[in-house]
């Protein structure tokens, strides 16, 4: 078994042990009514987990939810834990580099992972619709209350269980994590679940030719989840192009950014700043210097001092940054964080020339951040500073070039940061 991280392997063990616990729950209290209906729903779940969308960090999204619903509304909670059993254990997604990847392909700890998640959120949100079912009346064969209750138990579930494994790995905040790669999903999920009652229903009708024939919308949803999951990618490859650019531009950019949101989402973090405005912060750290790409590359590189006419041409930098990104739906909420990052707290910065409390602070922790990366970093025209003596620098120009409160938060931050690692990125 590969190695991982200790607080990962822990969290797996722990989700097992609850996976066994809901199961032997299962075996005792429910039995499954028609095996032919689990092994043909089982089928069409490997079928659906087959077709995977992978996300953005870790894990993956499927429509095989639609199947599990309406295996829970057949069969009840046992049946449908082995339905999604056998979605996992016999599915054959195809991963870019490596083909496809059936069981035997896979690292033993994620089919626990996924195998454990699966019981938990059948074997619960199952039991919720059964155990409703019987208290709440309905004159419909599917009891519609009984359904929703079912529903939000499966996606809280499987939502945490998904968030808590992409927060562990990439060392991010709960909340964070679930907001970035699982908030937007949740919709799409629900949308879903409608076509696991119209399986059920079909299935109640129909028979197996009926649960076939709504098995295509179901592959057709499919197609929604992936798109949403492809503009999501497409937005981080403009993000990256636009670093690119910047750094073909301008060499002393290469791993700055990266930097300066290490060091100001760390200092973010450090002032208890909403996920919201932390977000904000780390779009804007990695694109603050986007404006220089309309600056002339030889006052860009010019290692002497600069005229007062080439410095009042990097002056603009900001503010084309803040025009060229203004337009771009998920990069808006950062354009007045990168228009203001040269603005100083004594009224003195560019380009507005904002002072105190009318600079936003999202600009303000970065405008510090910025500062201090560039005085820890050699210059064509400098050698860097030591950590202290750039310390020192934003301490005396505390209150004038930076915010006081920020300053008082930020010293231990900055420092550990930089003594950790410099090309650490947050």
């Amino acid at each position: 078994m590969k190695k991982i991280p200790a607080k990962l392997r822990n969290y797996i063990i722990s989700l097992t042990i609850l996976a066994i616990v809901v199961l032997a729950f299962l075996i005792y209290f429910f039995k499954i009514s028609d095996i032919s209906i689990v092994l043909l729903f089982g089928v069409l779940g490997a079928v659906a987990e087959t077709f995977l969308i992978l996300l953005p960090n870790i894990g993956a999204v499927s429509v095989s939810f639609a199947i599990s619903l309406a295996a829970i509304i057949l069969v009840g909670p046992l049946g449908a834990a082995v339905v999604d059993m056998m979605s996992i254990i016999f599915r054959m997604p195809y991963i870019e580099g490596r083909g496809r990847v059936h069981i035997f392909k896979s690292p033993i700890y994620k089919t626990v992972f996924n195998i454990s998640q699966n019981i938990i959120n059948a074997g619960i949100s199952g039991s919720v619709y059964y155990i409703s079912n019987l208290y709440i009346q309905s004159s419909s064969v599917i009891n519609p209350v009984s359904v929703i209750l079912a529903i939000v138990a499966y996606l809280t579930l499987n939502t945490t269980f998904m968030a808590k494994l992409m927060s562990i790995v990439s060392n991010e905040k709960f909340i964070l994590t679930w907001k970035k790669n699982i908030q937007g999903t949740v919709i799409n999920s629900m949308a879903v679940s409608c076509l696991g009652v119209i399986v059920a229903a079909s299935y109640n009708s129909y028979g197996a030719g009926g649960v076939i024939l709504f098995f295509i919308p179901l592959l057709l949803a499919r197609y929604s989840f992936k798109l949403y999951i492809d503009m999501r990618n497409n937005y981080m490859d403009t993000v990256k192009a636009l670093i690119n650019a910047i750094e073909a531009k301008d060499p002393y950019t290469s791993g700055h950014a990266a930097r300066v949101r290490n060091y100001a989402v760390n200092i973010a973090k450090s002032l208890q700043l909403s996920e919201k405005k932390i977000e904000r912060i780390r779009t804007a750290a990695l694109l603050h210097d986007i404006g220089k790409i309309g600056i002339d590359d030889n006052i860009l590189k010019k290692c002497g001092k600069l005229t007062d006419k080439e410095y009042a041409a990097i002056k603009n930098h900001p503010t084309i940054g803040a025009e060229i990104i203004k337009d771009v739906g998920f990069l808006k909420d950062s354009m007045d964080i990168v228009k203001h990052h040269h603005e100083r707290y004594d009224g003195k910065g560019y380009p507005d020339g904002l002072k105190g409390d009318e600079i936003p602070i999202e600009a303000s922790i970065l405008m510090l951040a910025d500062s201090f990366d560039a005085m820890t970093t050699d210059r064509p025209y400098r050698k860097a500073m030591s950590i202290e003596e750039a310390i020192h620098e934003i301490i005396i120009n505390s209150g004038t070039q930076f915010n006081p409160e920020i300053v008082e938060k930020s010293v231990s931050i900055l420092r550990d940061c930089l003594k950790i690692d410099k090309g650490v990125v947050a």
